[in-house]
């Protein structure tokens, strides 16, 4: 069962950023377990703050990109560079989410979450 919610975030609220923080880092916590489940063992990062990481928020993009290619690799879903992002643009921030919730969704399908 799917635990994110991508479209319950507005560009500059920072309680909807953390909302969406917190899960979408859980529904990597449930892709890494469903892989792991799978036999596939991927690393754990900690994602739980990227909107909301502050001075920290560009590595906390890399880590976060780097993982969505590891997913990407173990389930033969196509995406892209989550690592170019500038979300202190309002139309780049609204674009991220929203080509972030599709690859999301295709990685849902993949692990039969739906």
């Amino acid at each position: 069962m799917p635990q994110f919610s991508p479209d319950q975030c507005s560009f500059g609220d920072l309680a909807g950023m953390g909302a969406w923080d917190v899960s979408h880092g859980r529904e990597h916590i449930q892709f890494i377990q469903a892989l792991a489940g799978l036999g596939v063992n991927l690393p754990d990062p900690d994602l739980l703050s990227l909107l909301t990481a502050g001075g920290a928020q560009r590595s906390q993009v890399q880590a976060h990109a780097a993982h969505h290619q590891q997913l990407r690799a173990a389930l033969g879903v196509q995406g892209t560079d989550l690592g170019q992002v500038n979300f202190t643009d309002p139309n780049d921030f609204y674009s991220w989410l929203g080509y972030h919730a599709q690859e999301h969704a295709l990685l849902r399908q993949a692990l039969n979450m739906v």
